[in-house]
Protein backbone atom coordinates (compact mmCIF):
# COMPACT_ATOMS: atom_id res chain seq x y z
CA UNK A 1 0.00 0.00 0.00
CA UNK A 2 3.12 2.13 0.39
CA UNK A 3 3.88 2.08 -3.35
CA UNK A 4 0.60 2.84 -4.58
CA UNK A 5 0.44 6.98 -4.21
CA UNK A 6 3.86 7.02 -5.10
CA UNK A 7 2.93 4.73 -8.20
CA UNK A 8 0.16 7.33 -8.99
CA UNK A 9 2.26 10.00 -8.35
CA UNK A 10 4.95 8.58 -10.66
CA UNK A 11 2.07 8.73 -13.93
CA UNK A 12 0.79 11.41 -13.00
CA UNK A 13 -2.74 10.37 -12.25
CA UNK A 14 -5.16 13.54 -13.04
CA UNK A 15 -3.26 14.06 -15.88
CA UNK A 16 -4.61 10.60 -17.52
CA UNK A 17 -7.97 11.73 -15.91
CA UNK A 18 -7.71 14.11 -17.84
CA UNK A 19 -6.80 12.52 -21.05
CA UNK A 20 -9.87 10.20 -20.22
CA UNK A 21 -12.09 12.90 -19.97
CA UNK A 22 -10.60 14.75 -23.46
CA UNK A 23 -11.66 11.61 -25.58
CA UNK A 24 -14.64 11.12 -24.19
CA UNK A 25 -15.88 14.36 -24.68
CA UNK A 26 -14.93 14.47 -27.94
CA UNK A 27 -16.36 11.66 -28.97
CA UNK A 28 -19.76 11.93 -26.83
CA UNK A 29 -20.30 15.43 -26.73
CA UNK A 30 -18.95 16.16 -30.15
CA UNK A 31 -18.32 13.59 -33.26
CA UNK A 32 -21.37 11.90 -31.58
CA UNK A 33 -23.91 15.23 -31.47
CA UNK A 34 -22.39 16.26 -34.95
CA UNK A 35 -22.84 13.06 -36.71
CA UNK A 36 -26.27 12.57 -35.51
CA UNK A 37 -27.52 15.88 -37.18
CA UNK A 38 -26.51 14.35 -40.70
CA UNK A 39 -28.62 11.36 -39.57
CA UNK A 40 -24.88 9.18 -39.39
CA UNK A 41 -23.24 7.34 -35.95
CA UNK A 42 -20.45 6.34 -34.21
CA UNK A 43 -18.95 3.44 -35.74
CA UNK A 44 -16.04 2.23 -33.52
CA UNK A 45 -17.57 0.18 -30.60
CA UNK A 46 -17.92 1.33 -27.27
CA UNK A 47 -15.40 -1.23 -26.21
CA UNK A 48 -12.75 -0.78 -28.32
CA UNK A 49 -13.22 3.17 -27.78
CA UNK A 50 -12.51 2.08 -23.84
CA UNK A 51 -9.33 0.01 -24.85
CA UNK A 52 -8.35 3.24 -27.59
CA UNK A 53 -8.18 5.08 -24.26
CA UNK A 54 -6.25 2.81 -22.00
CA UNK A 55 -3.88 2.46 -24.63
CA UNK A 56 -3.12 6.27 -24.66
CA UNK A 57 -3.26 6.62 -20.98
CA UNK A 58 -0.50 3.66 -21.15
CA UNK A 59 1.80 5.03 -23.23
CA UNK A 60 1.71 8.79 -21.60
CA UNK A 61 1.98 7.02 -18.58
CA UNK A 62 5.02 5.44 -19.47
CA UNK A 63 6.57 8.62 -21.10
CA UNK A 64 5.96 10.51 -17.62
CA UNK A 65 8.08 7.47 -15.98
CA UNK A 66 10.73 7.36 -18.28
CA UNK A 67 11.12 11.19 -17.78
CA UNK A 68 11.42 11.23 -14.16
CA UNK A 69 13.65 8.43 -14.37
CA UNK A 70 16.11 10.46 -16.32
CA UNK A 71 15.25 14.16 -14.47
CA UNK A 72 15.69 12.58 -11.59
CA UNK A 73 19.07 14.59 -10.91
CA UNK A 74 17.56 17.95 -12.19
CA UNK A 75 13.93 17.27 -10.19
CA UNK A 76 16.20 16.98 -6.82
CA UNK A 77 16.91 21.45 -7.20
CA UNK A 78 13.66 21.95 -8.92
CA UNK A 79 11.71 19.66 -6.93
CA UNK A 80 13.33 18.47 -4.01
CA UNK A 81 10.47 17.40 -2.37
CA UNK A 82 8.74 15.80 -4.87
CA UNK A 83 11.22 13.55 -5.99
CA UNK A 84 10.09 9.73 -6.41
CA UNK A 85 12.31 7.93 -8.58
CA UNK A 86 15.40 6.35 -6.23
CA UNK A 87 13.45 7.24 -3.46
CA UNK A 88 10.02 6.18 -3.14
CA UNK A 89 10.32 3.48 -6.16
CA UNK A 90 13.75 2.18 -6.88
CA UNK A 91 15.18 2.92 -10.30
CA UNK A 92 14.84 -0.53 -11.63
CA UNK A 93 11.51 -0.63 -10.71
CA UNK A 94 10.77 2.97 -12.20
CA UNK A 95 12.11 1.13 -15.42
CA UNK A 96 10.31 -1.77 -15.40
CA UNK A 97 7.07 -0.16 -15.05
CA UNK A 98 7.90 2.18 -17.62
CA UNK A 99 8.44 -0.93 -20.16
CA UNK A 100 5.60 -2.50 -18.69
CA UNK A 101 3.37 0.67 -19.35
CA UNK A 102 4.59 1.60 -22.44
CA UNK A 103 4.84 -1.57 -24.34
CA UNK A 104 1.22 -2.71 -23.10
CA UNK A 105 -0.06 0.37 -24.38
CA UNK A 106 1.57 -0.61 -28.16
CA UNK A 107 0.22 -3.64 -28.29
CA UNK A 108 -3.27 -2.68 -27.17
CA UNK A 109 -3.31 -0.18 -29.77
CA UNK A 110 -2.10 -2.31 -32.58
CA UNK A 111 -4.97 -4.73 -31.60
CA UNK A 112 -7.19 -2.05 -31.55
CA UNK A 113 -6.11 -1.29 -34.60
CA UNK A 114 -6.44 -5.00 -36.18
CA UNK A 115 -10.11 -5.34 -34.71
CA UNK A 116 -11.03 -2.16 -37.08
CA UNK A 117 -9.04 -3.55 -40.15
CA UNK A 118 -6.60 -0.37 -40.16
CA UNK A 119 -3.38 -1.74 -38.70
CA UNK A 120 -1.58 0.93 -39.89
CA UNK A 121 -2.73 3.08 -37.34
CA UNK A 122 -1.57 1.14 -34.45
CA UNK A 123 1.91 3.00 -35.56
CA UNK A 124 1.02 5.89 -34.02
CA UNK A 125 1.20 4.16 -30.26
CA UNK A 126 4.60 3.09 -31.24
CA UNK A 127 5.69 6.28 -32.53
CA UNK A 128 4.12 7.95 -29.54
CA UNK A 129 5.88 5.86 -27.60
CA UNK A 130 9.23 6.27 -29.37
CA UNK A 131 8.87 10.06 -29.37
CA UNK A 132 8.41 10.21 -25.29
CA UNK A 133 11.32 7.80 -25.23
CA UNK A 134 13.52 10.46 -26.95
CA UNK A 135 11.62 13.54 -25.57
CA UNK A 136 13.27 12.50 -21.91
CA UNK A 137 16.39 11.31 -22.92
CA UNK A 138 17.98 13.97 -26.29
CA UNK A 139 14.99 16.23 -27.68
CA UNK A 140 13.75 18.03 -24.11
CA UNK A 141 17.69 19.17 -23.78
CA UNK A 142 17.24 21.02 -27.65
CA UNK A 143 15.89 24.65 -27.84
CA UNK A 144 12.29 24.22 -28.06
CA UNK A 145 12.31 21.17 -29.61
CA UNK A 146 10.94 19.41 -26.77
CA UNK A 147 8.42 22.07 -26.39
CA UNK A 148 6.93 21.48 -29.53
CA UNK A 149 6.79 17.64 -29.17
CA UNK A 150 4.75 17.84 -25.97
CA UNK A 151 2.49 20.44 -27.42
CA UNK A 152 2.16 18.28 -30.97
CA UNK A 153 1.47 15.19 -28.59
CA UNK A 154 -1.27 16.54 -26.27
CA UNK A 155 -2.80 18.28 -29.65
CA UNK A 156 -2.51 14.65 -30.71
CA UNK A 157 -5.27 13.23 -27.93
CA UNK A 158 -8.55 14.59 -28.93
CA UNK A 159 -7.10 13.61 -32.78
CA UNK A 160 -6.71 10.15 -32.14
CA UNK A 161 -10.54 9.80 -31.45
CA UNK A 162 -10.65 11.10 -34.91
CA UNK A 163 -8.40 9.07 -36.46
CA UNK A 164 -9.75 5.90 -35.47
CA UNK A 165 -13.13 6.69 -35.76
CA UNK A 166 -13.10 8.59 -39.41
CA UNK A 167 -11.79 5.21 -41.32
CA UNK A 168 -14.70 3.43 -40.15
CA UNK A 169 -17.31 6.12 -41.05
CA UNK A 170 -15.66 6.23 -44.79
CA UNK A 171 -15.69 2.52 -44.70
CA UNK A 172 -19.46 1.82 -43.33
CA UNK A 173 -21.32 4.49 -44.42
CA UNK A 174 -19.38 5.31 -48.12
CA UNK A 175 -22.62 4.46 -49.61
CA UNK A 176 -24.88 6.89 -47.56
CA UNK A 177 -22.31 9.79 -47.71
CA UNK A 178 -22.13 9.76 -51.80
CA UNK A 179 -25.72 9.26 -52.07
CA UNK A 180 -26.54 12.00 -49.52
CA UNK A 181 -23.48 14.29 -50.76
CA UNK A 182 -22.30 14.56 -47.50
CA UNK A 183 -18.93 15.36 -46.45
CA UNK A 184 -17.34 14.91 -42.76
CA UNK A 185 -15.01 17.88 -42.94
CA UNK A 186 -17.29 19.76 -40.37
CA UNK A 187 -16.46 16.80 -38.14
CA UNK A 188 -12.44 17.18 -38.65
CA UNK A 189 -12.67 21.11 -38.55
CA UNK A 190 -14.72 20.89 -34.88
CA UNK A 191 -12.07 18.44 -33.57
CA UNK A 192 -8.99 19.84 -35.09
CA UNK A 193 -9.92 23.25 -33.19
CA UNK A 194 -9.80 21.42 -29.90
CA UNK A 195 -6.72 19.82 -30.79
CA UNK A 196 -5.39 23.56 -31.72
CA UNK A 197 -6.31 25.17 -28.74
CA UNK A 198 -4.50 21.99 -26.78
CA UNK A 199 -1.49 22.60 -28.65
CA UNK A 200 -1.32 25.92 -28.67
CA UNK A 201 -1.77 26.27 -24.83
CA UNK A 202 0.40 23.53 -24.13
CA UNK A 203 3.49 25.19 -26.41
CA UNK A 204 2.99 28.06 -23.88
CA UNK A 205 2.43 25.97 -20.81
CA UNK A 206 5.95 24.20 -21.90
CA UNK A 207 7.53 27.57 -21.71
CA UNK A 208 6.34 28.32 -18.59
CA UNK A 209 7.64 25.26 -16.70
CA UNK A 210 10.69 25.70 -18.34
CA UNK A 211 10.99 29.62 -16.75
CA UNK A 212 10.00 28.09 -13.52
CA UNK A 213 12.42 24.94 -13.46
CA UNK A 214 15.61 27.07 -14.92
CA UNK A 215 17.54 27.33 -11.58
CA UNK A 216 18.00 22.97 -12.34
CA UNK A 217 17.89 22.93 -16.10
CA UNK A 218 20.96 25.84 -15.73
CA UNK A 219 22.92 23.42 -13.13
CA UNK A 220 23.20 20.50 -15.15
CA UNK A 221 23.43 22.68 -18.68
CA UNK A 222 19.97 21.55 -20.11
CA UNK A 223 19.36 24.02 -23.38
CA UNK A 224 15.83 25.17 -22.39
CA UNK A 225 14.35 28.41 -24.17
CA UNK A 226 14.68 30.62 -21.22
CA UNK A 227 17.86 29.49 -20.12
CA UNK A 228 19.02 29.99 -23.80
CA UNK A 229 17.34 33.29 -24.99
CA UNK A 230 16.35 34.36 -21.37
CA UNK A 231 13.00 35.26 -19.54
CA UNK A 232 12.36 38.49 -21.43
CA UNK A 233 11.81 36.89 -25.53
CA UNK A 234 10.34 33.50 -23.56
CA UNK A 235 7.83 35.83 -21.62
CA UNK A 236 7.26 37.47 -25.19
CA UNK A 237 6.48 34.22 -26.97
CA UNK A 238 3.93 33.03 -24.11
CA UNK A 239 2.01 36.22 -23.75
CA UNK A 240 1.79 36.33 -27.97
CA UNK A 241 1.00 32.77 -27.66
CA UNK A 242 -2.05 33.83 -25.10
CA UNK A 243 -3.07 36.85 -27.44
CA UNK A 244 -3.37 35.01 -30.64
CA UNK A 245 -5.30 32.38 -28.29
CA UNK A 246 -7.58 34.84 -27.11
CA UNK A 247 -7.73 36.79 -30.93
CA UNK A 248 -8.83 33.62 -32.70
CA UNK A 249 -11.39 32.57 -30.22
CA UNK A 250 -13.32 35.71 -30.59
CA UNK A 251 -12.67 35.62 -34.18
CA UNK A 252 -14.18 32.15 -34.44
CA UNK A 253 -17.35 33.71 -32.34
CA UNK A 254 -17.86 36.38 -34.70
CA UNK A 255 -17.32 33.87 -37.95
CA UNK A 256 -19.06 30.07 -37.24
CA UNK A 257 -20.42 30.82 -33.41
CA UNK A 258 -22.14 34.11 -32.81
CA UNK A 259 -24.76 32.41 -30.20
CA UNK A 260 -25.04 34.38 -26.72
CA UNK A 261 -23.79 31.03 -24.97
CA UNK A 262 -20.48 30.89 -26.66
CA UNK A 263 -20.08 34.47 -26.53
CA UNK A 264 -20.75 34.38 -22.65
CA UNK A 265 -18.49 31.06 -22.13
CA UNK A 266 -15.46 32.42 -23.82
CA UNK A 267 -15.05 35.95 -22.57
CA UNK A 268 -15.37 34.61 -18.90
CA UNK A 269 -13.68 31.38 -19.22
CA UNK A 270 -11.32 31.76 -21.53
CA UNK A 271 -10.19 35.29 -22.68
CA UNK A 272 -10.17 37.07 -19.65
CA UNK A 273 -8.27 34.06 -17.99
CA UNK A 274 -5.84 34.66 -20.64
CA UNK A 275 -5.51 38.22 -20.26
CA UNK A 276 -5.37 37.63 -16.81
CA UNK A 277 -2.40 35.09 -17.26
CA UNK A 278 -0.80 37.62 -19.61
CA UNK A 279 -0.74 40.27 -16.70
CA UNK A 280 0.77 37.73 -14.69
CA UNK A 281 3.11 36.69 -17.02
CA UNK A 282 4.51 40.15 -17.12
CA UNK A 283 4.80 40.92 -13.76
CA UNK A 284 6.77 37.62 -12.85
CA UNK A 285 9.96 36.40 -12.12
CA UNK A 286 10.16 34.02 -9.43
CA UNK A 287 9.53 30.56 -9.54
CA UNK A 288 5.84 30.35 -8.07
CA UNK A 289 4.74 32.91 -9.66
CA UNK A 290 5.75 31.28 -12.99
CA UNK A 291 3.83 28.27 -11.15
CA UNK A 292 1.00 30.17 -10.65
CA UNK A 293 0.62 30.95 -14.34
CA UNK A 294 1.10 27.25 -15.39
CA UNK A 295 -1.37 26.40 -12.96
CA UNK A 296 -3.82 28.98 -14.23
CA UNK A 297 -2.76 27.93 -18.23
CA UNK A 298 -4.07 24.60 -17.13
CA UNK A 299 -7.21 25.45 -16.02
CA UNK A 300 -7.85 27.46 -19.36
CA UNK A 301 -6.95 24.31 -20.98
CA UNK A 302 -9.85 22.10 -19.12
CA UNK A 303 -12.19 25.13 -20.14
CA UNK A 304 -11.75 25.21 -23.25
CA UNK A 305 -12.02 21.37 -23.49
CA UNK A 306 -15.30 21.36 -21.40
CA UNK A 307 -17.07 23.88 -24.05
CA UNK A 308 -17.74 20.70 -25.95
CA UNK A 309 -20.42 20.32 -22.96
CA UNK A 310 -21.67 23.60 -24.45
CA UNK A 311 -21.04 22.65 -27.95
CA UNK A 312 -23.42 19.11 -27.03
CA UNK A 313 -26.41 21.18 -26.03
CA UNK A 314 -25.63 23.72 -29.18
CA UNK A 315 -25.66 21.35 -31.77
CA UNK A 316 -28.99 19.79 -30.39
CA UNK A 317 -30.99 23.02 -29.71
CA UNK A 318 -29.86 24.70 -33.14
CA UNK A 319 -30.96 21.82 -35.41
Amino acid sequence: MGHIIPFFRLIRLPNLLIIILTQSLIRWSLMSPLLEAKGLSLQMSNSLFFLMMLATIMVTAGGYVINDYFDRKIDTINEPDDVIVGRSISLRHTMMIHLVLSTLGVILGFYIAYKIHFIYLGILFLLGSGILWFYSTTYKRQVFIGNLIIAIMTGMIPMLVLLFELPLLYSHLSKVLIEANLSLSYVVIWVGGFSGFAFILTLAREIIKDAEDIKGDTSYGRRTLPAVVGFGISKAIVITLFALTSITLFLIYLLYLPDRFTLVYIILLLILPLMAAIVLMLKASTDKAFHRISILTKCIMIAGLLYALLANYLIHHLK
